[in-house]
């Protein structure tokens, strides 16, 4: 009888949480902070920083967080409420406005990832803890029902730190995307969405859309 093949374990996930400090290059200290498996190999301007790190965006109330992806570039998320008019749209479907302006156009849209180690989730921890307490109170089968949008900072004009070649970084004109550009693009993030929202951008056509024409239909647009 041939023998079944051998199970192999994943390997498991190297991580550690950081003291409260503030972001590099802002006076915020976040919520959380964890350096990871997706941290950049070798030396370079990443030295020192977060591979995660959340916070909760005071001009907004929205959570938000900045997750180094596994190549090792950062990516920059805000959550809205559900009762947000772009809650549960997928990233195409993301009224252009909203990418106006940004580094990078929204490329993630996405529930908070329940089934992730923390230290590498696109999810707020305090604000998950928090609203698990409540709702367990009420109702146990509760969960965190935010909805995620993002960017990444892998443009043609971005340094990937596991890309290759980082040598040739300056001649093609790239460029590392630190935490602190991470973070502001994530405030950025916030504002716009909650400007969408509330209809209070300095641009006259973004309440209505380009042209005047209304907001997307939701259940059309996913």
């Amino acid at each position: 009888m041939a023998k079944k093949p051998a199970k192999t374990r994943a390997k498991a996930l190297t991580v550690s949480t950081l003291p409260p400090t503030v972001i590099p290059g802002t006076s915020v200290v976040p919520e959380a902070a964890y350096r990871n498996d997706h941290h950049p190999i070798g030396s370079g301007p990443w030295k020192g920083e977060p591979d995660k790190f959340a916070w909760t965006d005071k001009a907004t109330g929205y959570p938000s967080v900045v997750v180094r992806e596994y190549t090792g570039e950062y990516g920059a998320h805000v959550g809205v409420p559900p009762n947000h008019s772009l809650s549960g749209y997928k990233a195409k479907a993301v009224p252009g406005e909203i990418s106006e302006g940004l580094h990078r156009p929204i490329s993630s849209a996405e529930p908070c990832q329940r089934s992730a180690p923390e230290p590498v989730s696109i999810c707020h921890i305090s604000a998950r803890i928090a609203h698990g307490q409540r709702m367990a109170a009420m109702n146990p089968r509760q969960e965190d029902d935010a909805w995620w949008l993002g960017m990444t900072f892998d443009g043609p004009r971005d340094l990937v730190p596991a890309g290759g070649k980082r040598k040739l970084a300056a001649e093609r004109g790239e460029t590392y995307r630190d935490a602190r550009f991470a973070f502001e693009q994530a405030t950025l993030l916030a504002r716009k969405l909650f400007d969408w929202e509330n209809g209070a951008s300095s641009d006259p056509t973004l309440d209505s859309g380009l042209s005047g024409l209304p907001r997307p239909d939701k259940e059309g647009s996913r």
